[in-house]
This record gives structure tokens, sequence and C-alpha cells, in this order.
């Protein structure tokens, strides 16, 4: 079986997988960055980057198009996620950095 006919048999595993793990990293965003208040005492703006990330893959999310069968319209998508994801591990490395006593 090729990639896009799987792809396109399983699209909405995929997709609820991608909005689960969407949700995870807005959760960990807020809770690590935003209730330290390293953003606010430290002017970080990279946990900003992330949620501008997340807020697109959201509108992927919840915008049906159409499109939502294609493989190609998934991977952008993806490719946010993973840009997110980026910032995310970034963050976590400054923040471990900065928090030690």
């Amino acid at each position: 079986m090729r990639l896009k006919e799987h792809f396109q048999a399983n699209n909405a595993v995929y997709w609820a997988n991608l909005g689960r793990f969407t949700n995870l990293l807005v959760v960990l965003n807020i809770s690590f960055f935003f209730l330290t208040e390293l953003v606010t005492t430290q002017d970080y703006y990279y946990t900003f980057y992330s949620l501008l990330a997340l807020g697109i893959v959201y509108l992927g999310l919840l915008l049906p198009t159409g499109l939502l069968d294609r493989l190609w319209y998934y991977l952008i998508f993806v490719a946010c996620e993973l840009v997110a994801v980026h910032f995310v591990v970034v963050s976590v490395a400054f923040w471990v950095s900065t928090n030690r006593s």
C-alpha cells in the first residue's frame, strides 16, 4: 500500500493525534514559561514563537477546507508543529540554564 493511500485511509487518526500533541505543547508552554514568569521578567520571546506556530496548527485543525485527506496539507501542519517543538526545546534549555541556584 502506498503512503498516500495509507494516509487517506487513516487521516482521522493522524489529525486527532496532531490535535492532542498540540494541546500538550500549549499546556507545556503556559505552565513552564508563563507561570514561572520567565517571559515577563526576562523578555524571552521564543515561547511566543512556539505559541504562534501552534496557533497555525490549530487553524489547520479547526478550519476544515476539504483538504484534510491530502498528505501535503497534513505535512504543512506537521512542519509547523516541528517548529513549535524546536522552540519549546530551546525554551526548556534556556529555562534550565537560567534557573540554576
